[in-house]
C-alpha cells in the first residue's frame, strides 16, 4: 500500500481533535446528498417505466390503410365520482401480434378488461357495459399506478368512431404526454435543486477538509511534496465520500415504500419502477465519492501552494465585485426565450441565474462584513464584522444552500399553480411541494455541516480570544450573528432575484393566483431564519468545547 494512502486511512481512523465531529458532519452531509441523488436517478427512471406501460394508448402512427388496430380514448368518464379511462380497441384485420401491455389477449368485441381497482367497483358498472364480470383483470405490466381506473374493452369495427387512433401494433413505443410532460418539470427541477445540492457536497467536503488544513500544511513544511498533500486529503475525502454513498443508498431503500406513495403521475407508483438498479448503485456509488473528493481538493488549494499562509491565519484575497456582471445573463437569456423555447435553453438560463448567485455570494458577504466592522458600537458586531469581511468564503458556505433555496422559492413563487381539477395541475402542485421538499432537506443538512463546520473554523481564534479574556458569550453571540447576517443581508435579495428571472421567464405575468406564492416567500424567510438559529445553537457546544484552553 502507498504510504501516503496509509497514512490517509490511518487519519480516518484518529482525526484528531475536533475530527470526529467534523467527519460525522460530512458523513450526514454526503449520505443526504447520496439520497437524494438516488431518488432523482429513480424517480427519472420511474417515469420512463411507467411511460413505457402505457404508452402505446396514446399511439396515432399507422397508416389507416395497412394498421392493425384502431384506438378511441375517453377520459371524461367517471366512477364514485373519480376520472376512469376507457379504451375501445377495434381489430381491423386477423393477426398475431402480442397484446396490449398487461392483458392475456386482445379483447374480442364485447370483452372487458379493467384495472384491479376498477374490478371492486364493478357492481356500479356492470348495467352501463352489460357485462356482469369483466373479462379479465390489467397486471402491473399494463398500469401506471396501482390505483388507476382503467377499462380496455373490445368493439366492432363500425363502432369506433370517426376519429380514431390508427395503430400498428398493441405495444407501440411512444412516450406518454403526462409522463413526458412530468420528466420535463423533472428536468426543470433538478436545475433548480442541482446548486443547492452542489453546495452541499461543497459544504461536507468542506467540513472534514477544514479540519485538515493545518495539519496538511505542516506536513508540507515538514517537506511532503504538493502531490502527497492532495493525495493523503484524497484518500479521507473518498474514505467518507464512499461511506456516505452506502448509508445514503441504504436510506433510499429503506425509504422506498415511503417514497412509493406520492401520487404523482395520476396515482402512487409501484415499488419496483422506482427501485435502484444495479447500475444506479454504481452510479452513486462513484459519484458521491468523487464530487467529495473534487471539492476537498478545491478547498485545499491554498494549503498545497502557500502552507505558511495557513499557518499564520494570513487574510484571504478580497473578492471583486465584477462579479455582480453575471446576474445579468440569467433573466437576458429566460426574457430571451421565454415560455414556449426548448428546454435546454431554459435550463441554460436557469443555471446560470443559480451560479451568478453562488459566485457573487461571497463578495456581498464582503460588503455586509465591512459595513457591519465600520458601523459597529461593540465588541460583538466589530468581531462578527471583522470575520465576515476577512474570509467571505468561508462566511457563504455554510449558508450558500439556504441561499440558493431562496433563489429556486422566489422563482416558483410566480409559477404555483391554483386549484383547478386538471391532472397537470395536480401534477404541478405536487412537484412543487417534491421540489421544496428536497430543497428544505438540502438545506437542513447543509446548515447543520455548516454550523459544526463554522464552530471548528472559528476554534482557533475563539481560543486566542478567551485567553485574552474576551467573554465566552461575546464570542458565541458575534458567532450567531456571522451566521444570521448573510441569511438576512444576502438571502432576501436572492429571493427577489429568483422573482425576477420566473418573471422574466413568464413575460413579466405573474401565473400564480391568490395568496399561495406570497405565503412561499414568508414561508422561506421564516424556515431560513428558524435553520440558522437551530444551527447556531447545535454549534455552540462545539465551538465552547473545541475553543476550550
Amino acid at each position: 500500500m502507498n504510504p501516503m494512502t496509509g497514512l490517509g486511512l490511518r487519519f480516518v481512523r484518529r482525526p484528531g481533535p475536533g475530527g470526529r465531529a467534523a467527519n460525522l458532519a460530512a458523513l450526514g452531509a454526503t449520505a443526504v446528498v447520496s439520497l437524494l441523488v438516488t431518488f432523482l436517478i429513480a424517480g427519472s427512471l420511474g417515469l420512463v417505466h411507467r411511460s413505457d406501460r402505457i404508452g402505446w394508448r396514446g399511439a396515432d402512427k399507422a397508416d389507416p390503410a395497412t394498421a392493425i388496430g384502431a384506438i378511441n380514448q375517453d377520459d371524461d368518464q367517471r366512477v364514485q365520482g373519480e376520472p376512469m379511462l376507457r379504451l375501445d380497441l377495434a381489430t381491423l384485420r386477423p393477426n398475431e401480434l402480442p397484446p396490449p401491455p398487461g392483458l392475456d389477449h386482445t379483447p374480442k368485441p364485447g370483452e372487458v378488461f379493467v384495472s384491479p381497482e376498477l374490478a371492486k367497483r364493478w357492481s356500479s358498472l356492470s348495467k352501463q357495459y352489460g357485462v356482469a364480470q369483466p373479462t379479465g383483470v390489467i397486471s402491473d405490466k399494463g398500469l401506471s399506478s396501482p390505483e388507476e381506473l382503467v377499462l380496455i374493452r373490445g368493439v366492432a369495427t363500425s363502432t369506433i368512431g370517426e376519429h380514431p387512433q390508427y395503430v400498428a401494433s398493441w405495444r407501440e413505443n411512444v412516450m406518454d404526454s403526462r409522463m413526458f410532460g412530468l420528466l420535463i418539470a423533472v428536468a426543470f427541477g433538478i436545475a433548480l435543486v442541482l446548486f443547492p445540492l452542489l453546495s452541499l457536497v461543497g459544504q461536507a467536503a468542506g467540513v472534514a477538509a477544514k479540519r485538515r488544513e493545518h495539519r496538511l500544511a505542516a506536513l508540507r513544511l515538514a517537506g511532503a511534496t504538493r502531490i502527497q498533500v492532495l493525495w493523503l486529503s484524497a484518500v479521507e475525502q473518498a474514505v467518507i465520500g464512499l461511506a456516505g454513498a452506502v448509508v445514503g443508498l441504504v436510506g433510499y431503500t429503506v425509504l422506498t415504500p415511503l417514497i412509493a406513495r406520492i401520487p404523482l403521475g395520476g396515482g402512487r407508483w409501484f415499488v419496483q419502477d422506482i427501485t435502484v438498479d444495479w447500475w444506479n448503485v454504481l452510479v452513486v456509488l462513484a459519484a458521491v465519492p468523487v464530487l467529495s473528493v473534487v471539492s476537498a481538493l478545491i478547498g485545499l488549494g491554498r494549503v498545497s501552494i502557500t502552507p505558511l499562509g495557513v499557518v499564520r491565519g494570513q487574510t484571504r484575497k478580497a473578492t471583486s465585485a465584477l462579479r455582480l456582471g453575471l446576474l445579468a445573463i440569467g433573466p437576458i437569456v429566460l426574457a430571451y426565450y421565454g415560455m414556449q423555447a426548448a428546454v435546454v435553453p431554459l435550463l441554460i438560463g436557469i443555471g446560470m441565474a443559480a451560479f451568478a448567485v453562488r459566485v457573487i455570494g461571497p463578495w456581498a458577504v464582503q460588503v455586509i462584513g465591512k459595513t457591519l466592522a465600520n458601523l459597529a458600537n461593540g465588541p460583538v458586531a466589530l468581531l462578527a464584522g471583522r470575520r465576515l469581511a476577512d474570509d467571505p468564503k468561508g462566511a457563504f458556505r455554510p449558508v450558500a444552500a439556504l441561499v440558493l433555496s431562496g433563489f429556486v422559492t422566489g422563482f416558483i413563487s410566480v409559477f404555483m399553480p391554483s386549484g383547478n381539477d386538471d391532472p397537470s395541475f395536480q401534477d404541478m402542485r405536487i412537484g412543487v411541494a417534491l421540489l421544496l421538499g428536497l430543497v428544505f432537506m438540502t438545506v437542513a443538512a447543509s446548515t447543520a455541516a455548516g454550523a459544526v463546520g463554522t464552530a471548528l473554523d472559528q476554534a482557533g481564534p475563539a481560543r486566542a480570544l478567551r485567553r485574552s479574556g474576551v467573554p465566552l458569550s461575546v464570542i458565541e453571540r458575534s458567532a450567531r450573528l456571522a451566521a444570521v447576517v448573510p441569511v438576512i443581508g444576502v438571502g432576501l435579495p436572492v429571493v427577489g432575484f429568483g422573482a425576477l428571472c420566473g418573471l422574466a421567464l413568464s413575460g413579466g405575468k405573474i401565473v400564480t393566483e391568490g395568496n399561495s406564492g406570497l405565503f412561499l416567500l414568508i414561508g422561506q424567510v421564516v424556515a431560513g431564519l428558524v435553520l440558522v438559529a437551530v444551527a447556531g445553537a447545535a454549534g455552540a457546544p462545539v465551538l465552547r468545547k473545541a475553543s476550550a484552553n
